[in-house]
């Protein structure tokens, strides 16, 4: 007897026995038929056994039905041996001998390993299936990597088939339109392909929220004539922080404008106000919709109108205010509307209830301490877009593309010229990878793809008496801790991203020109053959105090880059963002 029969065995007749104690506290008894004398715990037992045979060969069929295409022949041999575990349990059930019943329980328990042998055979073959199919998968994307880096046209979000424009003008290179937003309690990331804007075109979803600022985005298009399912997917990053609360004056175009009196029985009296009507009238059409809808007065509306009139006050009444106030809120923060012209103030609505227009002279007086909401208006994004197609259940990667950018414009060229000393940045990067594992002969054995993280950190180095001159207006920095998919980080892979020169030419002694450049490109090195990285720094340069050097600048706040790199076993192609360290 085997030892898992022997254990399975033993587990029945322990059950059966102390389903036997005696209410004394003692000993067991032994069960036997009236006439025959029949061991009747060791017949149940034996039966028992074989159902459970039966039973766990039935599951180790039922765990490869999915998978027997991968080899049939094991399969039909596990279902025979599933039926012989039947057969023999049907005969054990009806046994009425102890013998009969485990002559019968071993050949169930013989038919269930051989049953658990020829299933495994078909897991087997289905994970070696898989393992080549995904192989072959990174062999593709593996290609889809190295066109990336050969571009000297950067694709960007959407790819090739709706080029853009390079990033290193300083312009977008997205053909997809990327828009990200952020309220107190989440940000929100959308993609939109212009060309497919149609209600029954495929869009883009959230597929996932991987946490700190990373979703990935999918959009599956319909089957062609061939079989042929693309699928693109997108992963974005970006920084973007809460809406901060702000004094409601401090807010642009918040600035309270209006000096007034508000009460005839207190001429003296007098608020400081946002003359509501002034703003809304000077906007543009979009910027005034998004205005008017900072507004909400419960007392403006009654009884299902689309407009509304309200009084002014009367200066004939010296005695009494006739002019019409209301509680609400401008932009989130509270305070109190007023009509404080010299005729009626109006409200206009849409048949959905959102005021479309509001007429002159309308005012309104924050309380005190109020607060408006202020959008950050400086975040980093960056990430990939690739494109696959899935025909019969093998998958083919098209395209990779990485992108990277900034809400802010890029460092204005001639500021960065001034700005003295060197600066850190840290971030993040997110791209695509394959690794490889290389057999004796240097041949890849087999080969895993997907999406990682990895940390950013970066020096640039700008002018003054403190840089040394062959190393003034470059940058440089390395991207390290590479979490694979799965929060694999089973790799030592590392990229240094060498010296790139943003000076614009240098003389013969390494003197930086003057010809200085918002954007940069160098070479990236990973152990394997070198590939590219680029970047562009963002935002403002502050003027500080006169120094040595005269009249200086402060570094730009960010940076936003791409790269690409080959390691020992494999590459990747990524995105990165950073901030100045302060």
């Amino acid at each position: 007897m085997d030892m898992k029969r022997f254990f399975l065995y033993a587990i029945v007749i322990a059950a059966l026995v102390l389903a036997g104690c005696g209410g004394n506290g003692g000993g067991t008894t032994t069960m036997t038929g009236a006439d025959d004398g029949v061991d009747m715990a060791a017949l149940d037992a034996a039966k028992t056994a074989a159902k459970t045979a039966y039973d766990m060969a039935k599951d180790a069929v039922e765990r490869v039905e999915a998978n027997k295409s991968h080899d049939m022949d094991s399969y039909d041999k596990a279902v025979a041996e599933r039926e012989k575990a039947r057969v023999a349990n049907n005969n054990a059930q009806d046994a009425t001998t102890v013998a009969e019943a485990e002559r019968y329980r071993d050949a169930a328990e013989e038919a269930h390993t051989n049953a658990t042998r020829y299933a495994g055979m078909v897991t087997t073959a289905a994970n070696n299936a898989a393992a080549t199919a995904a192989t072959k998968a990174a062999g593709t994307k593996q290609t889809a990597i190295e066109a990336e880096a050969a571009q000297t046209t950067d694709a960007g979000l959407g790819g090739s088939d709706a080029l853009g424009t390079d990033t290193l003008t300083g312009t977008s290179d997205d053909p997809y339109s990327l828009t990200i937003e952020r309220d107190a309690s989440a940000t929100t990331v959308k993609i939109a392909d212009t060309g497919n804007a149609g209600d029954d075109d495929p869009k883009f979803m959230q597929a996932m929220d991987l946490g700190d600022g990373l979703t990935m985005h999918t959009r599956t298009m319909e089957a062609d004539d061939d079989g042929n399912v693309v699928e693109e997917v997108v992963m974005v990053k970006t920084d973007i922080e809460a809406p901060k609360d702000t004094a409601f004056e401090k807010v642009p175009e918040q600035a309270l404008n209006v000096s007034t009196n508000t009460d005839n029985d207190s001429p003296s009296e007098t608020h400081e106000a946002l003359n509501v009507s002034a703003i809304i009238s000077a906007l543009s059409d979009e910027a005034k919709t998004a205005a008017l809808a900072k507004i909400m007065v419960s007392g403006f509306r009654s009884g299902g109108s689309l407009s509304g009139t309200f009084a002014f006050d009367d200066t004939n009444t010296a005695t009494i205010d006739e002019a019409f106030e209301s509680e609400g809120t401008y932009n989130g923060a509270a305070g109190t509307y007023r009509c404080n012209g010299t005729v009626n103030c109006s409200v206009t609505y849409s048949a959905k209830g959102e005021i479309t227009d509001i007429g002159s002279d309308w005012i309104f007086t924050p309380d005190e301490g109020a607060t408006s909401p202020v959008q950050d208006d400086d975040y980093l994004h960056y990430g990939f877009w690739l494109k696959k197609t899935t025909k019969d259940g093998v998958v083919t990667y098209d395209e990779v593309e990485t992108f990277a950018g900034s809400s802010l414009s890029p460092t204005v060229v001639g500021d960065i010229s001034l700005v003295v000393g060197d600066a850190k940045y840290e971030g993040s990067a997110v791209g695509v990878y394959v690794k490889n594992v290389y057999g004796s002969d240097g041949s890849v054995e087999s080969a895993t793809s997907g999406h990682f993280t990895a940390d950013a950190t970066l020096t640039a180095y700008f002018g003054g008496v403190d840089v040394a001159a062959a190393k003034q207006f470059t940058v440089e920095g390395n991207i390290t801790d590479f979490a694979l998919s799965g929060n694999d980080k089973n790799n030592n892979w590392s990229v240094s991203l060498k010296a790139a020169d943003f000076s614009g030419g240098r003389d013969s002694d390494g003197s930086p020109g003057t010809d200085h450049a918002n954007v940069f490109a160098g070479e990236a090195e990973g152990g394997g053959t070198n590939g590219d990285w680029s970047g562009t720094f963002y935002g403002e340069t502050p003027e500080t105090p006169a120094t040595d050097d005269g009249t200086a600048r402060v570094a730009p706040g960010s940076m936003a880059g791409e790269f690409d790199a080959a390691f020992s076993n494999g590459s990747v192609a990524g995105a990165f963002g950073a901030r100045k360290k302060q």
